[in-house]
Parts: C-alpha cells; structure tokens; sequence
C-alpha cells in the first residue's frame, strides 16, 4: 500500500489565515468557530446519507431472472475475482467562522483510485487523485458583512456554493430561502449535504476518468465504485454499503431481510434519474441473531449485465474480496478491505490539509 503524490491544495489553516488577513483589512468582523470540529461528528446536525430519507414507496422494479417474484440464489464459492480498481472518496466539513446567524462553512473532499497489481499490493493512481475544497455560505442574504465577506472569498479564488442554492430559482422559493438562512441548524444541515453533493460530483469525474483514460490499460479488469453508481459504464459495479433505500416490497421485501450468508437475489432492473441499472443484493456474512440488514449489500451495474452467470460470477468474485477483514474498522462486514485501504490513505491526505487545524 504506496501514495508518494504530494496535496494539490494549499492547507486549511493557511487558506484562513490569508483570508482572515483580507477580512480585517475590509473591516468584516466574523466570528471564530474553528473549534467547532466537523459536521460529521457533530451529533446536533442531522447525518446525511446518501439515499437517505422517509419515502415509503418502493420503485418500479423489472424482474430479470424470475419474472414472479424475488428468490434467494446461492453464491458460488471460488477464489478468484476480476477488480483491478476500488474507487472511494472522503470529506470533512468545518465551520469556520459565523456572521450574524450564518455559520461559514468549508467542505474538503479528496476521492482517489487505487490499482491492485498481480502480487496483490494496492497502489493509489496519483493521476485519479482529486483533492477539492469549498466554502458553503448563502449568496442571496442581502447582508452587508456576509457579501463583503463572500466578495473576500470570490477574490482569492476560493470556490463558493450556496448550500441553499435550490430554493433560489423562483421568487417562492426565495421566501424559503430567506426562512432558512435565518436559521443556524437548518444551515449546517444543508451545507454538509451540499457538501456530500460535491463529493458525489467530484466522484463521478473520476468514475469517467477511469472510464475514458484507464480501463483499457485492462480489458479483463473491473472497477468497484464505493457506493451508487450514478451512470453506464462497463466492467464497473456500485457497491452500496448501507441500501438505505429500499427497492423491494411485499415478499420480495421479507426475503431479501431473510436472505442467507452467502445468498443473493435474483437481479432486477430500476430506473434512477433517467439512467437505468441492473441490481442484485447479497448477504456477504452470516446475520444470524443480528439486524436484518447486518453485512447486506446492494450491486448496481451496467442495464447489459441481463445474463444470470454473468450475475453469478460478479456476486462470486465480492466473495472472494472479503477476506482479509478490516476487522478494526466496526463497518467491516460490508467493508472490502481495498476500500478499506483506500479509505485509509484519503484520511491521510485530509489529516495533510487540515494540519494544526484546532479540534
């Protein structure tokens, strides 16, 4: 496990230390909440997950290989897999000063690949290494100080978003709009999941990299993509860890939480945002006297994958990704150890930027 590419980003507290120079010198006072430490620790902000939220209704499904009903296929058993690259990325989201109600918000997210040679060793592509920071902070407020302070920002080139950026788009909207940027709970909640957004984004730019420049250094190899596929391309799968959303209903639904170690479903078809994908679960351990969802993960793949042994042999190759097992990571049953290793090295590169920032 190697990464020797040095930050593309200038760190955190060095970033603020400039700015806050140019704030002072524009007579823009803001609050110090640099102690705050991350929104993802934060328990008083509501967690944003990707898929999460309150919708019951379960999507329109087409069933491949079973055209009645959701059944349980047993996984063949073979130590062999066919991933060459393990995608993932990484963010940490600070507050970093606060005018008036209006925390301002930086986000840094860092997404990379990394390549498993024919010896088994995990190397970070440098080339695929995407290390971006953003401030979070509404632009439509009318304060004086805020846009004095966004006008500091946009001068040193730093990139903004407006974490309340979709109710700006009608004058009814803009109502909202006004509403929550008076609310300093609501702010945080929308900063950290614009936050996410942007991860997602910057994940989706690699996913095409590898697609466009990489892949064909490997015709037999495949891409795990950790987490949602979000578009077509061939010989890579989504690996969702946490199927927040529940595709299946009725009995299909009562078998996949009964579904045995070692099992998957029969794959269907679901359509998302205009894009349509093949999806299986599988139980990649035993859940025997634990949540119905322990170590349950869903497979989203290119809408081509139709073929049950085709199925068969990607559902086997997870498999055989699953030892070794980080098991000092409390994720580990639905965690492949290169993502695990991946995930390490991202950490690292985030502890780099923010070095001798307070926590």
């Amino acid at each position: 496990m190697t990464t020797t590419t040095a930050p593309t980003v200038t760190p955190l507290p060095e970033i603020v230390r400039s700015l806050e120079e140019r704030l002072r010198q524009a007579g823009i006072t803001a609050a110090d909440m640099r102690r705050a430490g991350s929104l993802e620790t934060d328990m008083n902000v509501p967690q944003v997950m990707d898929g999460s939220g309150l919708d019951i209704t379960a999507p329109q499904i087409s069933r491949l290989e079973d055209q009645e009903a959701i059944v349980a296929r047993e996984i063949d058993r073979r130590n062999e897999t066919r991933f060459t690259w393990f995608l993932d990325g990484s963010q940490k989201t600070l507050p970093v000063w606060r005018v008036g109600v209006v925390p301002i918000i930086v986000g840094i997210a860092v997404v990379g690949i990394i390549e498993r040679d024919e010896d088994g060793a995990c190397n970070l592509l440098g080339e695929t290494l995407v290390e971006r920071l953003t401030w979070f902070v509404p632009m439509h407020t009318h304060s004086p100080e805020l846009n004095g302070l966004i006008d500091v920002l946009l001068e040193a080139g730093q990139d903004i978003r407006d974490p309340l950026e979709s109710f700006a788009t009608s004058s009814e909207g803009m109502g909202q709009y006004q509403a929550i940027a008076g609310n300093y709970g609501h702010l945080l909640h929308y900063a950290q999941k614009l936050a996410g957004n942007v991860r997602g984004a910057v994940e989706q730019e690699v996913t095409r990299h590898w697609d466009n420049d990489i892949r064909f250094m490997n015709p037999n190899g495949w891409l795990v993509v950790d987490g949602r596929l979000n578009g077509e391309y061939e010989q890579a799968i989504g690996f969702v860890k946490d199927p927040t959303t529940q595709h299946l209903s009725g009995e299909d639904a009562a078998m996949l939480y009964g579904l045995p170690h070692g099992s998957r479903t029969t794959a269907f078809q679901v359509e998302q945002r205009d894009v349509t994908y093949t999806m299986w679960y599988q139980r990649m351990w035993p859940a025997t006297g634990l949540d119905a969802r322990h170590a349950l993960i869903r497979v989203d793949t290119n809408p081509d994958i139709t073929d049950p042994q085709e199925i068969d042999d990607i559902a086997t190759w997870l498999m055989a990704e699953r030892i070794p097992r980080p098991t000092k990571d409390g994720r580990w049953p639905t965690l492949l150890y290169p993502i695990h290793q991946l995930e390490l090295m991202l950490k690292r590169r985030i502890a780099a930027l923010t070095a001798g920032w307070p926590s």
